[in-house]
Parts: structure tokens; C-alpha cells; sequence
């Protein structure tokens, strides 16, 4: 059982949904169309009682480039169901919050590079598989912006603050041995192994009991995740002061877009 959407591919087998973002000549960067779309994915498994497991995966050569920040896209993220910077986070953290909080248990197989908003939904999978090959990095900061919707907390959770700072600060891309040696991900395998270490992945987690898995899910999220709530809830707020008060990211995207190195002000210029 498949259902249709532009930008993924949602299927259904059993006790298993396969979600494969599917806009490769964009390496499925995120445009808005597409959260929408992913939103409504995970609203659908939130009330499927069937599925106990996901698979998430990209299509093509990359698993996901983050957002999209193409002139023509960022544009498109303020239409009328996204008026301002404040509501774009808001919605974002939404999303964020609830594949996070799904009750089936979650595994992202890595295909390709990981960037960003792609990174961001990986941390909150339960199990996360990479292709030898692949790459993480989180770009932001080269471009003037911060780490934001709420993927910021359960990358912290899981590789801690010392290599987080690593990997913001710096935009160092993680090879996948790093990725798996510092917890970022929990295996590396051969890039054709990928979909079946999946699955056997899921082999083994069926044999465990429903209910308990369910429940551990929930109390680990609630010991790690869970614990930076308030600061999630200021984010958005914060976010467009800062985007308000500095021009960091037009500089930062222009310079992107124009292949050249971003001119950022000093707070004292």
C-alpha cells in the first residue's frame, strides 16, 4: 500500500512504513511544499495503530541537502501560511516534535549526505543506519543563521555539547565512521547493504514486546529530549529577534547563492 505525494514516497508493508523523501535533483532539500507533505506523513502515523516501525530514507545520491535556500524557495517560505520568521520556526518545531514523539520506533537510513534540517529529523529517529560514503553536517552558521526548529536539542542529547559545538561552529562535514565513532549514528554499512540492514533492523525489534518498546521510547525521550522543552519554547521568539536585528542571513544566502564568501557585520561595525 502506497500513498501519493509529490515530493516522498509513503509506503505501507506490513507492520512497517517506508518514507523516501524523493526530490533528488534538488538532493531533497526541504521546500515548503515539502514540510508540509512530511507533516502530514507523520500526522497519518500518529493514528496508524498497524505500523510499528518507519524507515526513513532519500532518493538519489543524498538523503536530504536541509532547506532549500534558493531565492525562489526562501521566498515561498513567507506565503500566507507563513507570514514571518516566528511562525516558520513555530510550525517547524511542530513537525520536529511530533516524529520525534511517533510511537512506532523510527530508523533513518542514510543514503548520502545528511545536511541541516535532514540532520535534525536523523537525531530524532530511534535508530540511525549510514551509508559508507555518506556525510553529516550541519552548514547554518556559514550562511548567518543558527541551528534552529528544536533540532539543535536531540543532536545535544546525543553526541553532547563538546562535538556539537564541532559541528555548528565549525560546519565540519562527519564522514560516517566519525558519525558512528562520536554516536551519531549506530552503523556503518556497504551503501547496497543499506535498506537491508534496515530491515533486519526491524526483524530483530519485532520480536520484542510492542508495549515496552513503546514505553522506553517515550521515558528516554522524556530523560533527554524532553529536558530542553523551555528552551524549545523560546526559540522561535528568539530566532526573529535575531534575524530582525542583523542582516547575517540575507549576507550569508546571498553570498551562498552568489559562490562567494559571506561579508558579516561585527556587532561593533
Amino acid at each position: 500500500m502506497a500513498d501519493s505525494y509529490r515530493y516522498f514516497t509513503f509506503e505501507k508493508a506490513g507492520e512497517t512504513a517506508t518514507i523516501t523523501l524523493n526530490r533528488p535533483d534538488k538532493l531533497n532539500a526541504f521546500n515548503i511544499e515539502m514540510l508540509y507533505e512530511f507533516s502530514d506523513i507523520v500526522d497519518d502515523l500518529r493514528l496508524d495503530l498497524r505500523r510499528r516501525f518507519v524507515v526513513i530514507t532519500g532518493a538519489g545520491r543524498a538523503f536530504c541537502a536541509g532547506i532549500d535556500v534558493t531565492r525562489e524557495a526562501r521566498d515561498a517560505w513567507y506565503d500566507a501560511r507563513q507570514p514571518n520568521e516566528r511562525v516558520f520556526q513555530e510550525n517547524g518545531q511542530n513537525v520536529v516534535r511530533n516524529w520525534t514523539n511517533l510511537h512506532q520506533v523510527t530508523i533513518a537510513a542514510i543514503n548520502g549526505p545528511c545536511v541541516g534540517l535532514g540532520l535534525g529529523l536523523v537525531s530524532c529517529c530511534d535508530f540511525r543506519l549510514i551509508a559508507e560514503g555518506a556525510y553529516c553536517s550541519i552548514p547554518e552558521t556559514a550562511i548567518g543563521i543558527g541551528y534552529s526548529v528544536s533540532c539543535l536539542y536531540p543532536l545535544l542529547s546525543l553526541i553532547g555539547p563538546a562535538h556539537a559545538r564541532r559541528m555548528i561552529m565549525t560546519c565540519d562535514r562527519i564522514p560516517a565512521r566519525e558519525a558512528r565513532d562520536i554516536g551519531l549514528v549506530h552503523d556503518v554499512v556497504a551503501p547496497d547493504q543499506l535498506m537491508t540492514a534496515a530491515s533486519q533492523l526491524v526483524d530483530k525489534l519485532s520480536t520484542k514486546g510492542p508495549t515496552a518498546l513503546r514505553l522506553v521510547k517515550r521515558m528516554i525521550n522524556a530523560a533527554t529530549v524532553a529536558q530542553f522543552a523551555d528552551l524549545a519554547a523560546m526559540e522561535p521568539e528568539l530566532v526573529q529577534a535575531f534575524y530582525t536585528a542583523t542582516g547575517d542571513a540575507v549576507e550569508g544566502m546571498s553570498a551562498y547563492r552568489e559562490k562567494r564568501k559571506p561579508r558579516f557585520k561585527l556587532e561593533t561595525d
